[in-house]
């Protein structure tokens, strides 16, 4: 079912959780609980190519694991989407589906799906059908919307959006290549870290630019960047420069794949595989 179906069926008596695939932290868990061999950094290229559906990990060659996640994809907009979406036309929604995913974690505005649809050889699309397919990858848990935080203001805006994969797997099937070095699949595997942790997460918008995630919990929040590695001075300036104009003294991080830590002026730096593990946690105020 999608999300929301049962709840109107049964309206006032039913509670939905989000079950999502494993954190890092739970494919550590699943390994050690079965007597799994595990190597920390070799199984991290793996879950970020891959992703955490709990079965693939019964699959130990590439081949059959991409098969196993590009099967379950394909079951998804086939059967729990279009499916069950009446007037859909298939190739149209396969194709903005997969660009969508392929730009997770990049800004996407809806004029842009149309213009590049157009521009790819597709037939013209209209914006309303757009919005009409991100809300049902929505619904049917490909992907999660993330929303602004005006660090100006301080309130959050609904009205853009980002879009994360519920999984990165979905990711690798849509793009065929993992570009590590982007750091946009470094940014999906933080955001649904963060939504394991239970916070709600958000983009962070101030007048000169933007921070990768607002972390929220409980009232309390802090500022995050996520970066491949901080390997000059200048990624360094980039990273934590961001934070130069936030007047908020919430906590400020920034995560890489760097070991020795490179904290300055009053920013913390995490390795991300510390993070991802609990070895290190975050503080909020």
């Amino acid at each position: 079912m999608l999300s929301g179906e049962l709840a109107t069926l049964l309206t006032g008596r039913t509670v939905e959780f989000e079950i999502l695939p494993f954190s890092f932290y739970e494919v550590m868990l699943y390994f050690k609980l079965n007597g799994k061999e595990w190597d920390e950094e070799t199984m991290f290229w793996n879950y970020l190519k891959y992703g955490g559906f709990p079965l693939r990990f019964d699959y130990k060659d590439e081949t059959a694991i991409l098969r196993y996640v590009s099967g379950l994809y394909q079951s998804i907009i086939s059967r729990d989407i279009i499916g069950k979406s009446v007037g859909y036309d298939k190739s149209r929604f396969r194709d903005i589906a997969l660009y969508i995913l392929a730009n997770a974690g990049k800004e996407l505005s809806v004029d842009n799906v149309v213009a590049s649809y157009s521009k790819s050889g597709g037939r013209q699309v209209s914006p309303r059908t757009v919005y009409n397919y991100l809300d049902r990858m929505k619904k049917a848990f490909l992907i999660h919307g993330v929303g602004s935080y005006n660090l100006s203001g301080k309130a959050a805006l609904r009205s853009r959006e980002k879009q994360y994969a519920v999984d990165t797997g979905f990711r690798t099937v849509s793009t065929n290549t993992v570009n590590i070095e982007t750091s946009f699949f470094l940014e999906n595997i933080v955001y649904n870290e963060l939504l394991t942790r239970g916070f709600s997460v958000f983009t962070g918008r101030t007048y000169r630019g933007e921070i990768d995630f607002v972390a929220v919990k409980n009232g309390k929040k802090c500022f995050i960047q996520v970066a491949y590695v901080l390997a000059n001075e200048e990624t360094l300036e980039r990273e934590f420069g961001a934070y130069r104009k936030i007047a908020d003294a919430s906590p400020k991080y920034v995560l890489s794949l760097d070991k020795p830590d490179l904290s300055r002026n009053g920013v913390a730096h995490l390795n991300l595989l510390d993070f991802l593990l609990r070895r290190k946690d975050l503080y909020l105020t």
